[in-house]
């Protein structure tokens, strides 16, 4: 008997269309939001009684999803105002309201730009706007989809510094900005803050290429960019001066020992020539003398 009554029991549940079963617990979902909501607002937020409250949760999660219950839960009964004050942004309008809550969405969606970014970017470019009010719209603008991704990992500072960095013309200077902002995009304020200190270093060619080959051996110490350029610029001339000194000295002596007149004078004007000579003797100078 007990076998039949929970097959009779599946068998009814089975019955049950998914979409009914699905719309029963978002109802169920609907009225424990509403419950919340009166707690957490006071019955002064759901002036209109807490069943006609679930009710307009539950139209709202049934037309554009669990975002909305969950942004209710949130921001209380202005979810609604502001989502239906959004027009046609209503979905957008409460998934940043769930994720980042009333003012989030009031400063994206409520200026021209934001709701362009937002568009144009998605969750990113609310997120990077959100964390650096009035700075991330006319970086992201300039710089595009790679200055989202950076701005979403910066701090407050580090999104100031790379705002200034844009608008003063050094991130024009360096040059390659999508690459560089796939470096602060990976690391977050350690790259901000190096690129930062470093802006005039960068703007050299060599520099910046080494820099963005290889970014974390600058970032934890290993390279440093000063030690790039002289590898790079430094290093030669200071060997080929080191070889002619080297040349002139050995002239000098030979001359003088074995030419004591002409070795000084010869190797005071001509050192090149001197040492020329110096080196032909040398090599003419018999083994075991030599050493």
């Amino acid at each position: 008997m007990r076998s039949l009554r929970y097959l009779a029991i599946a068998a009814a549940l089975a019955a049950i269309p998914a979409g009914q079963a699905h719309a029963d617990l978002r109802a169920k979902a609907a009225r424990e939001a509403a419950e919340y909501v009166v707690k957490k607002f006071g019955r002064a937020a759901a002036r209109e009684g807490t069943e006609t409250l679930a009710g307009r949760i539950a139209s709202a999660g049934a037309k554009h999803g669990d975002d909305a219950i969950a942004a209710v839960r949130r921001v209380g009964p202005k979810a609604l105002t502001l989502a239906d004050e959004a027009g046609e942004m209503a979905p957008d309008a409460y998934r940043l309201l769930a994720r980042h809550g009333e003012d989030a969405a009031v400063w994206v969606l409520g200026r021209p730009g934001g709701r362009r970014l937002f568009a144009a970017y998605g969750d990113d470019a609310a997120e990077a706007l959100v964390r650096h009010k009035g700075l991330a719209e006319p970086v992201i603008e300039r710089l595009g989809g790679p200055a989202v991704k950076a701005l979403s990992t910066v701090s407050p500072r580090g999104g100031r510094r790379l705002a200034m960095m844009a608008d003063g013309g050094d991130l024009a200077a360096i040059g390659r900005g999508d690459e560089l902002m796939a470096v602060i995009a990976r690391h977050g304020d350690p790259a901000m803050e190096f690129i930062w200190r470093n802006k005039g270093a960068l703007a050299v060619g060599t520099t910046l290429a080494a820099f963005l080959a290889k970014p974390e051996a600058f970032l934890d110490g290993t390279n440093r960019l000063a030690g790039t350029v002289a590898e790079t610029a430094v290093r030669p001339l200071a060997e080929e001066t080191a070889r002619g000194l080297s040349l002139a000295i050995r002239g000098l002596i030979v001359l003088a020992v074995l030419v004591p007149a002409g070795g000084f004078y010869l190797a005071a004007r001509h050192p090149r020539a001197a040492a020329g000579i110096a080196q032909a003797m040398i090599e003419l100078m018999p083994a075991r003398r030599r050493r």
